[in-house]
């Protein structure tokens, strides 16, 4: 066997063994499973660290590192809350609106917090074994706790404490607004209690307005010693709250004062503007007439042309007919001269046929062929002269027989014309003339030949007629029967046209500025008129007096404006706290007033210590989790023991005695020192209703002051209130749609309070803004009826973002402010 050749023997063992080829392609296939055997040994490496994590702790690593994520996240948005319930529950002109979306942020975030809460506490084991299987878990869990959670406190609130809530609950709560709203307007001082409404509000003074309320709804006592200083107080309060915003108030006031007469200026202008075009009624009518004649003018050379061309029509007609027409004459004679019979009819009947033949082809009405003779008188002595010449040539016998006709009653044969043709081409021009006028009329509008003048062509009644058209289309009316010679009329029409015009242009300007008020009013009237009333109402709101003149000075508006609010104000607080505590119950006056105070009163304090309570549970249990993280992650894992829960109970003590125990022993402020009235209130209420209830306000007055800065300086930096107002409109609607308002409109009202209806009044920055009541059909209209209840407002202005907000009109509150 050489190099160059192989054996039977080789070649058959390289064919049957692997080639190089195969054997790399086998170790890649190696490799492959390897890899894969590899990935299943890490998967179930990691499978049964998280059993060991889960048989250990109950839950995996990564579980509980979420959970802990989730924890902390959800404490920036719950400090965010706590901070802003107190800025609404404390601050001095917090509106029932703000509550509203403070209540909707709070109750969002709560469920969020329950639904952690829920999660972390029941997911554990083989629910939490996988990634998937937890996450649909926590899904299930979000979907059925939030929404529970979300409405469920709106409904255990006014199911269990509004209400339930007595009439006599209802009143005290809003007396004790009233004392709180007198207190921040220092119309009523307690003494040792150190508040300065005048101050800057901190933490500590809005978590004492935010209690304040409370304090003075549990105090029967205090409520009863007031009673008969009720009057003095809501006078003082009244008064001292008008007189605070005195300025506020009249520099509003002159600011639009000044606005309304530089509109009064406008209006005045636009007066003028007016009055210039009524001034201008004999111009317009001039050149009115100017332009009827210049028709007038128009028409008549029309007419002319019209006449010109159509004599020349005739005229070429007529050359080519008359000799026609002659030659028929000539024709007709020679027919004529035959001897009666066939011969001579027959030529009647061709000539005629030739002639109507002859007819058709110029296009004119059929004129007979006698219409084209001349009539040629006929003198007596020609008729003599004839008689003689005849009667001779007859020998006598013509006059004979002239003789015996004349005595029959003939005419002795005496003509006074005859009929005689002609070739004359003038005499066929004048016949065509005559018989095709009916053309000329139709072409000319109804103009007949023969006018000669445009004087007589500007008193023809079709001229009028046609000027009349005319005149219509540009919007002066005159009689049918109007001729163009009564330029009275015409002078009254236009008058009225100009003054319809003028009109017209005013009432869109002013349709323009939502407006309809008449021209040239003196400035006493235009301050008077309903449109300035109306505007004037919305912008001064509650002080609105009818009428109100904008050009008082200050003693003025204190006498006209303020002095009147004061007492109308007075009134009306008496009558809510002089009235009788039926009033207040189910279907009384004052039934949306009572609840809506009695809410004001207790949940803002009951919501922001558990609110609070919740803030400092989740902070202090942080630590507790970051310590089982760190266990789970460094495999200290131990099998679970009685010592063990022990210990976590233990923990779980110490930290609610930290939370509860601890800021009541080393803390305080001014409100809660001994000396400090506001002891007296918590005395009273540890006596006479309940210590626990005590407690909890105590804590919440020493508590919340060290913990509401910081969730404002939260909200400052990521702007979480901000983010959720930009939602809170479909999540209003959303809770609206589920959970109605159940308020007083709700419920069922005697005959005489069902029937009462309130002014309502909405007030809003821009002058051009729009409102719309959005959740009924009646158009917006300052100060318009409505009864009792919950009112979506919308506002918009060109330019500017609109606001949606929902409004509760109440008997003690009809008018409302709205700031774009």
């Amino acid at each position: 066997m050489t190099d160059n050749k192989q054996s039977p023997f080789s070649t058959n063992l390289l064919n049957t063994a692997p080639t190089q080829h195969k054997m790399a392609s086998a170790k890649k296939e190696l490799s492959k499973i390897q890899k894969q055997q590899k990935k299943q040994d890490c998967k179930q490496q990691k499978q049964d660290e998280t059993d060991n994590q889960i048989a250990a702790m109950g839950k995996p690593f990564w579980w509980m590192l979420l959970m802990f994520i989730c924890s902390v996240v959800y404490l920036f948005p719950e400090a965010v809350f706590n901070a802003a319930l107190t800025d609404v529950a404390g601050g001095r002109n917090s509106s029932e609106a703000d509550l509203r979306a403070v209540e909707l942020f709070g109750r969002t975030i709560s469920g969020i917090g329950v639904t952690l809460l829920l999660a972390d506490m029941l997911l554990k084991g083989k629910q939490v074994a996988k990634v998937s299987r937890a996450l649909g878990y926590f899904a299930l869990i979000a979907i059925m706790v939030w929404p529970t959670v979300f409405f469920g406190q709106k409904w255990l609130v006014d199911q269990f404490i509004i209400d339930a809530s007595t009439s006599e609950e209802r009143q005290q709560a809003y007396l004790s607004q009233v004392l709180r709203s007198a207190l921040i307007q220092k119309s009523i001082q307690f003494e040792g209690i150190p508040y300065d409404p005048s101050k800057a509000h901190n933490a500590t003074e809005k978590t004492f307005l935010s209690v304040f309320g409370g304090l003075v709804y549990a105090d029967d006592k205090l409520i009863n010693d007031l009673t008969d200083k009720k009057r003095m107080i809501m006078e003082k309060f009244v008064r001292d709250r008008a007189m605070s915003k005195f300025d506020e108030h009249y520099n509003n006031y002159h600011d639009f004062r000044l606005n309304l007469r530089e509109k009064y200026k406008q209006y005045s202008q636009g007066s003028k503007q007016y009055n210039q075009a009524l001034a201008g009624t004999q111009q317009r009518s001039d050149d009115y007439w100017l332009d009827t004649h210049n028709q007038v003018k128009q028409g008549w050379s029309k007419y002319q042309q019209g006449v010109n061309a159509f004599e020349a029509r005739v005229e070429s007609r007529a050359q080519k007919i008359a000799p026609k027409i002659h030659d028929y004459f000539e024709r007709r004679n020679k027919c004529a001269d035959k001897k009666k019979g066939n011969s001579r009819n027959r030529c009647f009947e061709r000539l005629q046929k030739g002639y109507d033949k002859e007819i058709k082809k110029y296009s004119i009405p059929y004129i007979p062929a006698d219409d084209w003779l001349i009539r040629e008188e006929i003198s007596t002595a020609e008729n003599i002269g004839n008689s003689f010449i005849t009667g001779v040539m007859t020998f006598g016998l013509f006059t004979a027989m002239q003789a015996v006709d004349a005595v029959t009653g003939g005419d002795a044969g005496f003509k006074d014309h005859r009929m005689v043709y002609t070739d004359d081409v003038n005499h066929y021009k004048n016949v065509l003339m005559v018989k095709m006028e009916p053309d000329f009329i139709k072409e000319s509008g109804g103009y007949p030949l023969g006018i000669s003048s445009i004087h007589q062509f500007r008193i023809h009644e079709l001229t009028s007629i046609k000027v009349n058209k005319k005149l219509k289309q540009k919007g002066l009316n005159l009689p049918a029967s109007w001729s163009i010679t009564d330029r009275n009329s015409f002078d009254i029409a236009v008058s009225k046209k100009v003054r319809q015009q003028a009109d017209s242009n005013w009432r869109a300007e002013m349709k323009a500025k939502g407006s309809n008020m008449p021209p040239n009013l003196s400035w006493q009237k235009f301050q008077k008129h309903a449109d300035i009333q109306s505007r004037i109402r919305t912008k001064m709101a509650d002080l609105y007096v009818n009428p109100t003149l904008a050009d008082w000075n200050n003693r003025q508006f204190k006498q006209h404006i303020i002095e009147p609010n004061i007492q109308r104000k007075t009134t009306e607080y008496l009558n809510v706290l002089e009235a009788q505590k039926a009033e207040f119950a189910d279907g009384g006056a004052f039934e949306a007033a009572g609840k809506s105070a009695l809410r004001a009163t207790i949940i803002p304090p009951i919501s922001m210590s558990i609110s609070l309570a919740l803030l400092l549970l989740t902070v202090l249990k942080l630590p507790v989790k970051a310590f089982e993280l760190v266990q789970a992650k460094r495999a200290i894992l131990q099998p679970k023991s009685a010592k063990s829960t022990y210990i976590k109970t233990a923990i779980s003590v110490s930290l609610i005695i930290a939370i509860f125990v601890v800021p009541l022993s080393v803390g305080g402020n001014h409100y809660t020192m001994k000396d400090s009235a506001i002891n007296y209130f918590f005395k009273q209420m540890e006596d006479n209703d309940s210590a626990t209830i005590s407690f909890a306000l105590k804590w919440l007055l020493i508590t919340q002051p060290w913990v509401q800065p910081i969730g404002a300086s939260i909200d400052r930096s990521l702007k979480i209130t901000q983010g959720f107002n930009a939602i809170s409109g479909p999540i209003n609607r959303f809770d609206l749609s589920v959970l109605p308002e159940h308020d007083a409109s709700q419920t069922s009202r005697s005959s005489s309070q069902s029937n009462a209806l309130l002014p309502l009044t909405i007030t809003t920055n821009p002058t051009n803004a729009r409102v719309a009541v959005m959740n009924i059909k009646p158009k917006y209209k300052a100060g318009m009826p409505l009864p009792a209840g919950r009112y979506d407002i919308k506002v918009t202005a060109p330019g500017r973002e609109s606001v949606r907000q929902w409004i509760h009109l109440t008997a003690d509150k009809t008018s409302f402010s709205i700031t774009l």
